[in-house]
């Protein structure tokens, strides 16, 4: 009993055995098998003609993974060659993962190879192509890539990354992606180069890879940040330098944020000379940036700001100089806008620090009034209401400094604000534009030294005391005639052979105290205002009309009235 027991159990292990021999004998056939359709297709891809080499060969029969030694595939005008391969999950159109150290590229063999060096590349999840088809773009898709220390030169110029990486690729789509320590470099005659430090990506979308113009509207983008661009172009003298690029939710129906930091462009400012332009900020926030370009590009209204979200565009830090001069600054630039749940949209600008500095001898007026420069700024308030129209500013001001301060307010009603998405029609929009109506209007100047300036130079060049030359102007001011009437004081002329009219009784003239206001002003400028109070409001279509009815008969419909303080 005993000796049949031993007899079963020897017997069972020899064929458990000779089993397990079989078995792992097809498991390194389907390996091997595996391996060799994998290493075809990349064969293929190089071009029918292309040979492949292989000097050493593992395949681990369990686990399936590969390890190669010497690998190179050389057709007529490429050649690739791999030091060592690492490769796993293989099969016959697709490719678990690959890991490859020491790659060389080589490309239109002959005297002016296109050299590519790689330290380490690993693909992970990659589609393998059709037998004898090319990789494509269109088609190609991949897990995970990882690459480490890439140089490449050619003859058109030297090219060099620290690291990528990249997942989730496929026609179209790209789920992140960084590259860091991009160095290119042209030795030719041009001279161009390029460097950049660092983007990342996350969640974009492309526009389909077809040989066409790509469509904006069909790119998004959650996340993508660049930082330390340059790029030089000795030739056309241009230098442009970027510190930081952001953007956040370019996803139509999403506001987007967009940042952009630490800006310079040197460049030729033509007759002025050498140009440097420097930005220390732009920055975007509340807009859904993607559907508005996309009606922009179909010629639609834009997109009314999300309720209860504020817009924003903020611009910092500008300055420009040419020929080694400051011509323009711009300390800042706000422009802000909203809507609330009633429809009520409300808007606001302010440009602050703005300076502008001509060349000697641009604006000799200019030159002669003492101004070296022009500085100043802008202030935008305002509202308008879907509903019914109703627009309010208050106020548009422009100010001067050293010189003079214009101030707009008015209130209007029936204002057109077009639907966002409807077809743009100018005709349309100035057709109803003309039905808007005038509520109030007014519009004053403070001055701040400027009419002191001016009069000053003419007194000067007709040589007469500033308070003399002053008073003439106010009686000149005084006397200023209405058009299409005769000047105050003066009777109209008789016809020839005409009897004389009796005198009548002189005519209330509505003028009257515009001209005591603005002879008030010359004589002691500080603060001029002329203001439009019609009984009625009166539509943009009726201004027209009014003209036919003389000066004096509309300044009384538009109850002009004008006030020196």
């Amino acid at each position: 009993m005993r000796r049949r027991l031993a007899t079963f159990v020897f017997s069972t292990a020899v064929t458990g055995a000779i089993a397990l021999l079989g078995v792992g004998a097809l498991a390194q056939a389907e390996a091997e098998r595996q391996l060799d359709a994998a290493l075809e297709r990349l064969r293929g891809s190089f071009g029918a003609d292309a040979q492949l080499a292989v000097g050493m060969r593992q395949v681990d029969p369990v686990t399936g993974r590969a390890r190669l030694g010497d690998l190179t595939i050389t057709s007529a005008r490429e050649r690739l060659s791999v030091t060592e391969l690492l490769v796993q999950d293989v099969t016959e159109r697709r490719l678990g993962r690959a890991e490859a150290r020491s790659v060389v590229l080589l490309t239109n063999i002959g005297t002016e190879d296109d050299r590519f060096e790689l330290a380490r590349l690993v693909l992970g999840g990659m589609a393998l192509p059709a037998p004898g088809e090319p990789f494509a773009l269109e088609t190609f898709e991949l897990g995970t890539m990882e690459l480490e220390s890439l140089r490449g030169t050619g003859k058109n110029g030297n090219l060099s990354v620290g690291r990528a990486s990249a997942e989730g690729y496929g026609p179209g789509v790209l789920g992140a992606a960084t590259l860091e320590g991009v160095d290119f470099r042209d030795d030719g005659k041009g001279g161009t180069s390029f460097r950049l430090g660092r983007v990342a990506v996350q969640s974009m979308v492309l526009p389909p890879l077809d040989g066409s113009m790509p469509d904006p509207r069909q790119f998004s983008v959650q996340n993508l940040t660049l930082e330390g661009a340059t790029l030089r172009d000795p030739e056309k003298q241009v230098d442009l330098a970027i510190g930081r690029f952001a953007v956040r939710d370019w996803v139509p129906g999403r506001t987007t944020d967009v940042a952009l930091e630490g800006v310079r462009l040197a460049a030729p400012f033509g007759q002025l000379g050498a140009g440097d332009l420097r930005i220390g900020r732009i920055a975007a926030q509340g807009i859904d940036i993607a559907t508005t370009i996309a009606a922009v590009m179909d010629d639609k209204q834009v997109p009314d700001p999300v309720v209860g979200t504020p817009q924003s565009i903020v611009l910092e830090g500008m300055a420009a100089e040419a020929g080694g001069q400051q011509v323009f600054s711009l300390g800042r630039m706000l422009v802000e806008a909203s809507m609330d749940q009633s429809g009520l949209a409300s808007t606001g600008m302010a440009l602050q620090g703005l300076r502008v500095s001509l060349p000697p001898g641009a604006a000799p007026w200019l030159d002669q009034a003492g101004y070296r420069d022009l500085g100043g700024g802008l202030e935008l308030r305002g509202t308008v209401r879907r509903a019914d129209g109703a627009m309010d500013i208050d106020p548009f001001r422009i100010a001067w400094d050293q010189a003079v301060t214009l101030t707009l307010r008015a209130d209007l009603i029936g204002m057109p604000l077009p639907t966002p998405g409807e077809a743009r029609d100018n005709d349309a929009y100035m057709a109803r534009l003309m039905q808007a109506r005038l509520r109030s209007l007014s519009l004053s100047l403070r001055d701040q030294g400027l009419l002191g300036r001016a009069i000053a130079q003419q007194a000067r060049q007709q040589r007469m005391p500033e308070e003399r030359l002053r008073e003439q102007m106010a009686q000149a001011a005084l006397a200023m005639p209405v058009p299409g009437a005769p000047p105050p004081g003066r009777p109209a002329p008789a016809r020839k052979g005409a009897p004389a009219a009796a005198p009548a009784a002189p005519a209330a003239d509505p003028f009257l105290p515009v001209r005591q206001a603005i002879a008030s002003f010359i004589r002691q400028p500080r603060e001029l205002e002329f203001s439009l109070r019609p009984a009625e409001p009166i539509s943009f279509g009726e201004l027209e009309g009014l003209t036919a009815a003389g000066p004096a008969e509309t300044a009384r419909r538009l109850g002009l009235t004008a006030v020196a303080r």
